[in-house]
């Protein structure tokens, strides 16, 4: 009789421990929705830039583009691999604070690879004086605006504002 009112007990027990460890608090819910960042967002920029009579360039905005969605990892070139001409692309906040640097290896120089007469390939570059270019990066909540500047001078050549 006494091993049949523990195994009762025991049993008991058990069933009432599972109910109420099935109820959560409420609270942690509301708790953890406010944690959930909003949908990731790709940020497509496009640009003209163009070689002036005096050696300057100059870079104009032509759009931009947010769309909802994740890039992939994209390894950018370090900027301590820029040469003069390459550009740097910098992220900033509401208070102008830098988020991140990206260098753009120079839009004026294009390498073309081609198959001659003999079926061998072929690699030219060509200098021009005028193109466009775009930037596609994963955007952050905070960046607030977008510069672009030549590689090792402080003064942007443009500033875009995002948002």
């Amino acid at each position: 009789m006494k091993c049949s009112t523990t195994y009762k007990t025991v049993l008991l027990l058990i069933v009432c421990l599972s109910f109420f460890s099935g109820c959560k608090n409420s609270k942690s819910v509301f708790e953890n929705q406010s944690e959930i960042v909003g949908t990731p967002k790709v940020l497509f920029l496009n640009y003209n830039i163009e070689k002036t009579l005096n050696g300057k360039r100059t870079i104009q905005f032509i759009n931009k583009k947010i769309v909802d969605g994740k890039l992939k990892q994209i390894k950018f070139e370090s900027i301590e691999n820029g040469v003069i001409g390459d550009l740097i692309f910098t992220e900033l906040d509401k208070k102008s604070k830098m988020l991140n640097q990206i260098l753009i290896k120079n839009p004026l120089v294009k390498s073309i690879e081609y198959v001659d007469d003999s079926k061998n390939f072929k690699t030219e570059t060509i200098k021009t004086d005028k193109t466009q270019f775009s930037i596609r990066l994963q955007l952050k909540s905070n960046t607030k605006y977008i510069t672009i500047s030549n590689f090792a001078e402080n003064d942007p050549l443009i500033k875009t504002q995002i948002n």
